[in-house]
């Protein structure tokens, strides 16, 4: 598996863009791409020498929260790419989705409903 980020000088934006345009009505991001790459923590993933998909990270109201997009048919790849994104985080992730293949990947990893359309991985805390 290998991570890029928007810095990195082999970062595959024009895939990344296409696979963006083609599923945002679904995804119901309703930014730009460009505004998504820099305003976002961005990571695009390559499996095997195939572009995957791409997840991103963003904080709303003092929240991080996750959107991801993959392409289909290859749900365990994806889910692997998924999994190893959360382990960059030690806080609490949300998600927002409404989306039946996103509902399923997201409590594969752990989350849990915690409201409409809305989701979260606790992480354990200690005081």
């Amino acid at each position: 598996m290998k991570v890029l980020i928007p810095q990195n000088p082999q970062f595959n934006y024009e895939e990344c863009k296409k696979l963006f345009e083609e599923t945002q009505s679904e995804v119901e991001d309703y930014e730009d791409f460009d505004w998504i790459v820099n305003n976002t923590f961005f990571y695009s993933f390559i499996v095997g020498g195939k572009f995957r998909g791409y997840i991103y990270y963003y904080e709303i109201e003092g929240k991080l929260y996750v959107n991801a997009v993959a392409y289909r048919k290859a749900m365990n790849i994806n889910l692997e790419c998924f999994k190893e994104s959360l382990t960059w985080w030690n806080c609490d992730i949300y998600a927002r989705t409404k989306h039946k293949t996103a509902i399923y990947q997201i409590l594969k990893c752990g989350f849990k409903k915690i409201g409409e359309n809305l989701y979260c991985l606790k992480r354990q805390t200690y005081n």
